[in-house]
């Protein structure tokens, strides 16, 4: 995995440009709490975004994948993930955080993993998600998220607080 994190100014030439992402970001930053996921997913479900115009502004890992950091405060951090084809994450919960995606272009696989009496991770369910869908995942979630697709994959996360840690955990053999 590699992070940037973008500039203020690129920030602000972002926003110019795209005005969903602009609006995302004034009403997390009107809020001085931690917003809940169903507000997230509320907001993320119809957002426009200029596609040609963050691409601008992103970056792609050649293994893994690329945490394109947006902004980041006391209670959220906005975050475009970028897959190249094949790239995944591992299997990881979000310790401490809420995080809801938008699909933004292309088709994000999201795994969904519980814990058997070893502690590793079992596959208990997947789903595609399309461009313009929301996922939505707990702290305590186990997920793994995957672009098995031909093309790029950009999905725009907020993390609610912004990500601290994160647990790692083996599949199941």
């Amino acid at each position: 995995m590699v992070q940037v994190e973008l500039g203020e100014s690129e920030l602000e030439e972002l926003s110019g440009c795209c005005k969903g992402i602009s609006g995302l970001v004034d009403w997390l930053d009107s809020l001085d709490r931690r917003p809940g996921l169903q507000e997230l997913d509320e907001h993320l479900r119809d957002l426009p975004v200029n596609v040609e115009e963050l691409r601008k502004h992103l970056g792609y890992a050649e293994n893994g994948y690329q945490r394109n950091v947006l902004k980041m405060t006391e209670h959220y951090e906005l975050v475009a993930i970028c897959w190249k084809p094949g790239q995944s994450t591992p299997i990881h919960d979000h310790h401490g955080s809420d995080c809801a995606f938008l699909i933004v272009d292309g088709v994000s696989t999201e795994t969904i993993y519980i814990l058997n009496a070893k502690g590793m991770a079992e596959a208990s369910g997947e789903r595609r998600y399309e461009c313009g869908e929301v996922c939505a995942s707990a702290e305590q979630d186990i997920h793994r998220v995957t672009n098995r697709e031909d093309g790029a994959l950009i999905n725009l996360h907020v993390y609610t607080p912004p990500l601290s840690g994160f647990g790692i955990y083996q599949p199941a053999e």
